[in-house]
């Protein structure tokens, strides 16, 4: 089966594809005015003939070209040519969180990417913008140690109320919805917080709390099944996650700030680091001990003690 040609856009060289979609294309390209190498997402052909899908993806760059953080994409142009609809970006090198989970992540590096997309959701969510579908192949790396929040395709800027989704209509991820999001409820921040909860927990555990045989008994798990209990070695984790994952948006981080000052306290107990009812217990343990060898020396010596005592 050939390769189809790559779309021809002035002003960008396309070297290779990075990533396939449903709705797009992300190609390696050099932007050649300022010969520097970036990611140009395409809108599939199958879908240029839609105008609701044409207007998204506009929407799309210029949402994100709004949003300037260091954990959120850098979107550096849009616009269509011939027909051909395009987002040129930042080009990310240093694989997703779904390539991370994959290969397994410590504790530490769990809480330090939970934290950094807490940043950019709690900055997102200040310019009005529900990201909507958060999963580990929309955080990609700039480098080892910094996570991005990208693709904000189906993102919602709640002061625009224009419509580009039938109303009810459930959009996004199943396996990282939240539960009013899987019911087609409206969503607002408290949304994104649960679908990070859902990240959190694979980060941690390497596998997703709900799956279902299909799409809509994933979705359905979210909305009634009980909040997952982590392993015992990652239970301190567990007040978070109750709070993330909570059914009701009401009980849950009211912000994106609210978890970051929540994370503050909590830290990834070093290997072979005691916990403190099991340090209390070695403490009374090495006191017994103690006790026992003073008696047994006071008793084999006392007699000794009595004798030189009395000369």
């Amino acid at each position: 089966m050939e390769t189809p040609e790559p779309p021809q856009i002035p002003g960008y060289r396309i070297e290779r594809i990075l990533g396939k979609g449903a709705t797009a294309t992300v190609y390696l390209a050099i932007q050649e005015s300022l010969d520097r190498r970036v990611a140009l997402k395409i809108l599939s052909a199958q879908l240029v003939k839609d105008p609701a899908f044409n207007k998204r993806f506009i929407k799309e760059g210029k949402t994100v070209a709004r949003l300037a953080h260091p954990h959120i994409v850098t979107v550096y142009d849009t616009g269509s040519h011939q027909a051909v609809f395009y987002i040129a970006m930042e080009y990310l090198e240093c694989g997703s969180l779904k390539e991370r989970i994959k290969a397994g992540l410590t504790p530490e590096a769990a809480l330090q990417v939970l934290g950094q997309i807490a940043q950019a959701l709690g900055y997102a969510h200040r310019q009005h913008c529900i990201h909507r579908d958060l999963k580990p192949a929309n955080i990609l790396f700039r480098d080892a140690e910094t996570a991005v929040l990208s693709d904000f395709g189906i993102a919602k800027n709640l002061e625009d109320k224009t419509q580009l989704t039938a109303a009810g209509w459930r959009i996004g991820t199943p396996n990282y919805m939240s539960p009013e999001q899987a019911m087609g409820k409206p969503v607002d921040a408290r949304s994104d917080l649960y679908s990070l909860g859902i990240l959190f927990y694979e980060m941690l555990t390497g596998t997703r709390p709900y799956k279902g045989a299909d799409a809509f008994e994933t979705a359905l798990l979210h909305v009634k099944a009980p909040v997952p209990i982590l392993p015992e070695p990652l239970k301190h984790f567990q007040p978070v996650l109750d709070r993330l994952l909570a059914k009701d948006p009401s009980t849950r981080f009211a912000s994106a700030e609210e978890l970051i000052q929540a994370l503050q306290p909590v830290r990834v107990p070093e290997a072979g680091a005691s916990q403190p009812g099991v340090e209390r217990s070695r403490r009374w343990l090495l006191a017994t001990l103690l006790a026992i060898v003073t008696g047994l020396l006071i008793y084999r010596f006392w007699p000794l003690v009595l004798s030189t005592a009395g000369q």
